[in-house]
C-alpha cells in the first residue's frame, strides 16, 4: 500500500510539472468574413438640363456605384423643377416630372435581370430635400464584372413643360438614386 501511495504521489507530481524546451511556438488559425458593402456617389456636382421653351426636357443623370457583390437593386426619385430653387412659393407652378416617361436605368457593365425593362413606371410620390416629386419601385441589375458591381449608372428622367407662358428663369430640383445589395 505504501508503494502504491508513493507511486501515485510521484505520478501526480510529475504530471503537474511543465516540460518545455528553451523556446517554443504555437500556431492558431484565424479568419474573417468580408461583408457585402456598397457606395453610391453622384457622378458630378450638378447636372445642367440645358434650355427649353416648351415640351419635354430629359437628362441622363450620372452616378457611380461601387459594390463588392454583382447583383444589386436600384430605385430612384425625381423632384419637380421649381423656379428660383423654391418649392414653397405657390406663385409659379413647377415643371412636373413626366409620368408617361417613367424613370430608366442604364449601367456601363450591367443589365436588368430576368429580361426586365430598363424603365420603371412612376408609382409613388416623393420628397427630396423638401422638393415634392415622383418615384419608382425597385429593379434588379447584375454586373458582367467578376463578382462585383463597380461602374457608372445613369438615371434617365424627363420633365414636361407645357405652358407657353411659363415665366422665364432657372427651375431646379433633385434626382435621388437608391441602391441596395442583394445577398446570395
Amino acid at each position: 500500500m505504501k508503494w502504491t501511495i508513493l507511486c501515485l504521489a510521484l505520478v501526480f507530481a510529475m504530471s503537474s510539472l511543465a516540460f518545455a524546451d528553451p523556446d517554443d511556438d504555437a500556431i492558431m488559425e484565424v479568419f474573417v468574413e468580408v461583408d457585402a458593402n456598397m457606395q453610391v456617389i453622384p457622378g458630378q456636382g450638378f447636372f445642367d438640363l440645358g434650355h427649353i421653351q416648351m415640351g419635354l426636357v430629359c437628362g441622363s443623370i450620372p452616378f457611380v456605384v461601387d459594390a463588392n457583390t454583382q447583383t444589386v437593386k436600384f430605385s430612384a426619385a425625381a423632384s419637380h423643377l421649381y423656379k428660383g430653387d423654391d418649392p414653397s412659393d405657390p406663385e409659379v407652378d413647377p415643371i412636373l416630372v413626366d409620368d408617361a416617361s417613367g424613370i430608366c436605368f442604364s449601367a456601363t457593365d450591367g443589365n436588368p435581370t430576368g429580361g426586365a425593362d430598363w424603365c420603371l413606371p412612376i408609382s409613388c410620390d416623393s420628397v427630396i430635400n423638401g422638393f415634392p416629386g415622383k418615384c419608382v419601385g425597385w429593379i434588379e441589375f447584375e454586373s458582367s464584372q467578376n463578382n462585383r458591381f463597380s461602374q457608372d449608372v445613369w438615371i434617365d428622367v424627363c420633365w414636361d413643360q407645357p405652358d407657353p407662358e411659363k415665366p422665364m428663369g432657372e427651375y431646379s430640383g433633385y434626382v435621388s438614386f437608391d441602391a441596395m445589395i442583394i445577398l446570395p
